[in-house]
């Protein structure tokens, strides 16, 4: 049950609230030692403590910020738990009017004290409600001057070619806090996934082998899929500002073209996968189909006669077949050694010309006047005559983006199949899985056809492959 209000004989049971402050604003004393500081103030005053309430980087300004601690200390006023506040500075308590009136209500009904090192004040004298009115008008009038020298002081920065620096982790991958100077080591590390994925390889894939040498992003987390994606598609990359056109203060990690067709070769893949999916662990999950059904294949365990487990297989698990079954390592030595046969075959073909260069720029240009046109086809002000020309221009914008993404996609193809031709039997077994499945899909069509005669053993002629599509296949 809520306590009546205390007065002025009652012992003051007291809440300390602590928040971090912008260094812009002054004093950046830790929350911690604000804790420690209103604890021997509580001591001097002999009031005791109740709780703690800390509000971790939160604004006690913006109208939209919600302080978390901040509405559980009011409650338990509201609620008698406590009558007192300890702060380390007024401006950590309150820097607007509304908190002020807040308190001020909760005086009238609880009968509520506020201490601080500069001194205590009774939330019911007007007397004090006068002082720290004024003084929640000069810390609001101190935000608002700051808000204004940080906008301006982000105007400088634009015309100077500059960002804001900071993210996750106080700084983006491969620069330093401040945003300009380079971290050699780092950006060496995103020259490579940028040429890994021009040789074909996905971003997941990438990811964790990078993750797996040590390296992780400024907040101190592994590499994922989407943050290698995010990362290269950026134009701080290229040396840009966010606006991916004008010329930013640092120095470039990639050059222009190379970063366009980064950009486009991981949309381009994007396409053809529309939704992220786990990491496959087999070299011809998902590729083989079944002779009987033409069904993609899976991994499956067999069961001998004891229902252990004893070998993983690839099964057809189509709903009316399921009748094709093959042992996983034998079928997967044969088909690497297969397109290893190819990839060193001194008379492969060559597999299609790679993307012309301009590709990239012209998608960059593209995509500028896709998200322009979508804009205005999205403004109430357009007429029914003018939207219908902004459709069909994007129409015709979407036509020309599928077209160089398939362009893409061919000189993907091809720089994969250059940067592996010639391989050994014991460099293929150390690639990624990642990339040995993409040679596959390259070179082969994987049929696993119905056992020819019964018994044990791996028989070649129950596997069929054909040339893939489009590829550098050829026949068994």
């Amino acid at each position: 049950m809520p306590s009546r209000p205390a007065g002025n004989g009652d012992p003051v049971q007291a809440g300390i609230y602590c928040r971090i402050s912008l260094a812009a604003m002054g004093d950046t004393t830790k929350v911690d030692d604000q804790e420690r500081i209103c604890r021997e103030l509580a001591a001097r005053l002999g009031w005791g403590v109740v709780d703690v309430y800390q509000d971790h980087a939160r604004s006690a300004w913006q109208p939209n910020r919600k302080r978390k601690q901040w509405d559980r200390m009011v409650a338990d006023i509201e609620a008698g738990r406590i009558n007192g506040i300890i702060v380390y500075h007024g401006d950590r308590l309150l820097r607007t009017h509304e908190d002020l009136l807040t308190l001020i209500r909760l005086a009238r009904s609880r009968g509520i004290k506020l201490a601080s090192p500069a001194g205590t004040r009774d939330l019911g004298s007007y007397d004090d409600q006068f002082i720290l009115e004024i003084e929640a008008s000069m810390a609001k009038r101190e935000s608002a001057n700051t808000s204004r020298r940080r906008k301006a002081q982000y105007d400088r920065w634009r015309t100077e070619g500059r960002v804001r620096p900071g993210g996750r982790g106080g700084r983006a991958f491969g620069f330093q806090t401040d945003g300009v100077t380079l971290v050699d080591a780092e950006c060496d590390v995103i020259r490579e996934m940028a040429g890994r994925v021009l040789r074909g390889e996905s971003a997941g894939t990438i990811a964790r082998d990078v993750s797996a040498r040590g390296f992780r992003t400024p907040a101190g987390s592994e590499f994922t899929h989407a943050t290698v994606r995010k990362m290269l598609a950026r134009p701080r990359c290229a040396g840009l500002m966010p606006d991916g056109e004008s010329r930013a203060a640092w120095e470039p990690v990639l050059d222009r073209e190379t970063w366009e067709r980064v950009r486009l070769a991981l949309d381009a893949r994007a396409e053809g996968f529309g939704h992220a999916t786990n990491a496959r662990r087999w070299l011809l999950s998902g590729i083989a189909a079944c002779g009987l059904c033409s069904s993609p294949m899976s991994i499956s365990p067999s069961k001998g006669r004891s229902r252990k487990e004893y070998e993983n297989g690839y099964a057809c698990t189509a709903p009316g077949c399921r009748r094709v079954y093959r042992s996983a390592p034998l079928l997967d030595a044969y088909v690497g050694r297969m397109t290893v046969n190819r990839l060193s075959h001194p008379l492969a073909p060559e597999a299609e010309a790679p993307a012309a260069p301009d590709s990239a720029a012209e998608w960059a240009a593209l995509a500028r006047e896709q998200a322009e046109t979508q804009r205005l086809a999205a403004s109430y002000s357009a007429s029914a005559g003018r939207l219908s020309l902004l459709m069909a221009r994007l129409d015709a914008i979407d036509a020309r983006m599928a077209e160089l993404r398939e362009r893409e996609a061919g000189g993907t193809l091809a720089r994969l199949l250059e940067a592996y031709r010639g391989i050994t039997w014991e460099q293929w077994l150390a690639l990624p899985l990642e990339v040995r499945r993409a040679l596959v899909s390259a070179h082969f069509r994987v049929t696993v056809l119905p056992a020819s005669r019964r018994g044990p053993g791996f028989r070649t002629e129950d596997v069929r492959l054909e040339p893939a599509s489009g590829g550098a296949g050829g026949s068994r």
